[in-house]
Parts: C-alpha cells; sequence; structure tokens
C-alpha cells in the first residue's frame, strides 16, 4: 500500500494535478525504511512533473521530550499538514491509512475548512478497528469525510455500520508497466555498496550485524538458480519456513543463490537473519538485502529465477497482499502457499506446476524442499511456469485500465463527490 501511495501522486501529479504529501516517513523504524540510494532521493520529487509534486517531511523530536513519551506522529503531521495548507489552495485532502494519516487530515480538515477523503487498508478494519478508542475516534472522522474509500464493503460495515458519507469506489487497475517490462535485472553488487549503512542504522545486535556483513561480503555472479523473497518478514509470513526448507536443499549440496529482500520488526528480522547464518551452507549462498524503494521491486524479481511469497494463517482473513500479482506480472516463476493462491480473483486459474508453484502447508518443510529443489535442478521449467503465470495475468488484466488511467478516474471520483 505504501508503493500504491508513491505510483499514485506521482500519476496524479503527471495528469497536471498538485500533490503534496506529508510524511513521517524518514522518522519511520528503521527496520522498515526503504534504503533510498545512487538517484532515489531524486525520483520522489522527479523534475518531469514539474514541481507539481512534493513531499514534506515531519521533523525529529528528542526521545523522552514528555513523559509519558511517545513519538507525537499525528500532531507532528496535524502541525507540518496545517502550515502547507495555510500556504497552499488546495481542493480536498486524502487521507490513507487510519492511522496516522486519515484521523490527522480529519483533523486538518476540519481546521481548515478543506473536504477531506479517507481510504482504509486492510489492517485498519482487521485490527485497529477493534481498539474502542480507536474506533471511536475512525467513526468520528469517518462521519465528519467528504467522502470514503472503501475497498471491503462487508468487512467495513461490520465494524463501522452504515456511515452515511458518499462512496468512492477506485477501479481495480492493471500493475505499472514497470512490473513487465524487459529493463535491465537489478545490480546486486551496486545495492550491496550501498547497504551496509541500512544494516548499520537498523541496531541489529553485534552477532547478527556481522553475520549479514559476512554473507554480504562474497561476490554474487548470477549464474547460478537464484530464489527471491520480498516483504515484511514473520512467522505467518511464511518467512522461517522457508528458511528451514531452502537449508535442508543447501546442506544435500545443491548449488542455488538466495536473496531475501526483506523489512520488519527489529527483533523478528534480527531473528530470520540469524537463522539463515545459523546454516553454513545456506549462509555461502546468501545475500541480505534491504528493502529497496517500489521502482527498484521489478528489477529485483528480474534478477531471480523464482519468487517465494508463503503467507501462511495471516490473522487478517480477508488480507489481500499483491506480491502475488506483481511476480506473476514480471514473468518470474511465483512459488507461493495454498493459503496464498486462494485469495485472487484470479485464483481458480492458478494450476500448481503450470502457472505457480503452489505449496500445499509451507510447514511441510521436507515437502516444500522437494518442491523448491525440482525447480532450482530444472531453470527451463520455472521460466515456463512464469511465462505462463505472466499470460495469466495478462489475460486477466486485459479488460482493466491501466494504473493511470485507474488513478485519473479515482481524481474524477472525488471531484465529483466534492460537487
Amino acid at each position: 500500500m505504501s508503493a500504491y501511495t508513491f505510483w499514485l501522486a506521482r500519476a496524479l501529479a503527471n495528469q497536471g494535478h498538485t500533490v503534496r504529501v506529508a510524511t513521517n516517513a524518514n522518522e519511520v523504524e528503521p527496520t522498515f525504511a526503504q534504503l533510498l540510494y545512487g538517484g532515489d532521493a531524486a525520483r520522489l520529487e522527479n523534475d518531469s512533473v514539474s514541481g507539481r509534486l512534493r513531499v514534506y517531511h515531519t521533523s525529529p523530536l528528542a526521545a523522552s521530550s514528555f513523559i509519558p513519551f511517545a513519538q507525537p506522529y499525528v500532531t507532528k503531521l496535524f502541525g507540518l499538514s496545517l502550515s502547507i495548507v495555510e500556504q497552499n489552495q488546495f481542493d480536498v485532502i486524502f487521507g490513507w491509512y487510519f492511522e496516522p494519516y486519515g484521523y490527522t487530515a480529519a483533523l486538518v480538515g476540519k481546521a481548515t475548512g478543506v473536504p477531506f477523503v479517507i481510504r482504509h487498508a486492510g489492517s485498519d478494519i482487521g485490527r485497529l478497528a477493534e481498539h474502542p478508542e480507536l474506533k471511536a475516534a475512525y467513526a468520528w472522522a469517518l462521519k465528519n469525510a467528504a467522502g470514503l474509500v472503501v475497498t471491503n464493503e462487508r468487512e467495513f460495515e461490520s465494524r463501522f455500520g452504515l456511515v452515511d458519507r458518499p462512496r468512492i469506489r477506485p477501479r481495480f487497475a492493471r500493475l505499472p508497466d514497470v512490473f513487465s517490462s524487459a529493463d535491465a535485472a537489478l545490480d546486486v553488487r551496486e545495492l550491496l555498496e550501498a547497504a551496509d549503512s541500512w544494516f548499520t542504522a537498523a541496531g541489529l545486535p553485534s552477532q547478527v550485524l556481522q553475520a549479514v556483513q559476512r554473507m554480504n561480503a562474497k561476490p554474487f555472479t548470477g549464474k547460478v538458480f537464484t530464489i527471491g523473497t520480498y516483504g515484511k518478514v514473520g512467522v505467518t509470513k511464511g518467512s522461517f519456513d522457508l528458511i528451514q526448507a531452502l537449508s535442508k536443499i543447501a546442506e544435500a549440496g545443491e548449488e542455488f543463490a538466495f536473496l531475501t529482500l526483506s523489512c520488519g520488526r527489529a527483533e523478528t528480522l534480527a531473528a530470520y537473519y540469524e537463522v539463515i547464518a545459523t546454516s553454513p551452507a545456506l549462509a555461502e549462498r546468501s545475500w541480505i538485502l534491504p528493502p529497496v524503494a517500489p521502482w527498484r521491486v521489478p528489477s529485483f524479481l528480474r534478477r531471480c529465477n523464482a519468487v517465494c511469497f508463503m503467507e501462511r494463517e495471516f490473522p487478517i482473513i480477508f488480507h489481500g497482499p499483491q506480491i502475488p500479482r506483481e511476480v506473476l506480472s514480471s514473468g518470474t516463476c511465483l512459488v507461493c502457499s495454498g493459503e496464498i493462491a486462494r485469495k485472487p480473483i484470479y485464483g481458480g486459474n492458478l494450476v500448481d506446476d503450470r502457472n505457480t508453484v503452489i505449496i500445499a502447508d509451507p510447514k511441510d518443510h521436507n515437502s516444500f524442499a522437494v518442491r523448491l529443489r525440482a525447480l532450482i535442478t530444472d531453470a527451463d521449467r520455472a521460466w515456463s511456469i512464469g511465462h505462463q503465470g505472466q499470460l495469466l495475468v495478462e489475460f486477466w488484466d486485459e479488460e482493466l485500465p491501466d494504473f493511470d488511467v485507474a488513478a485519473a478516474n479515482l481524481a474524477t471520483e472525488i471531484e465529483r463527490t466534492l460537487a
């Protein structure tokens, strides 16, 4: 969803809208922060949009500045956004995610008289809305909004009832073209040269940091079958199941490369890295990569022969991650859990061993390892599966608008709502 906000802001700016983004991204926990390197920082405010897109960041506040201390992100974002609105002319304020952005949008809108629109995410209605005080605050914001972007009507109404505000329906669209392009694969060496600063700032235990640095010190040639994974790390993400399966293959002597481009809570990420390092055979085949900007993700997919997304027993049942679709769109072989294979609208057309590799139960590490080894030893088969997966997504996407058209439609719907 964070990547989607980037693509949306750029699309709207390229279409002639003036977009001002207020964010606390520079203050996020280090292990969730993207590494910007090369020309990434400049790309956030690309010259091609002629100043129509500008990003504003909150300022740091020293710990223990008040008691009890917690970073006052709502207050910071409110003050930042208030100054932006007072210095510019705006038609609408758009808040994505209830906490803290949607609620801040409501506060700024009420303070300035600028209409505001709120869009929820899965965690908003699946987790945060279960908290009584947060739910009361969100209900107030929703009832005062000019419009609501609701992507899961049933779950939304089960939490908040029938909120009498206009509904703005976003159009389901193709992914940005960069996912299906034939551009160059990720330069792993360039990324590794820039990555040390990210790992140093991540606050990892010294022994874990040293293990990561050892794994990343060896050259990456890209000449053997490469398995990748990216996104948040966690037990229900299947991250540790994947490591157990890969360890079995590595310890049996099979040659492959493993690239993990991941983020997560510091303690979970440290445990994940440590488990990789404790298998010498897997450590010899692994490179630990930090999270990168959204426009670099497609190049990571092109670097891999297969990409694994093993989410299982995820607590938010209606959670619908976009990673599988990104992998399929790139033409890289998707390896996913049975749970994930059932979620997409095209899930009924995902056929094991034809257009994806479906691991029914990632917790069965022996069976998981057998399936992965079969891919590693037959790169042509992995390519064929990836190609068929790409054709499937292209078929399903054929009637969908491209991303820029969907962005324009969202802007039009908001304009109609405000009229």
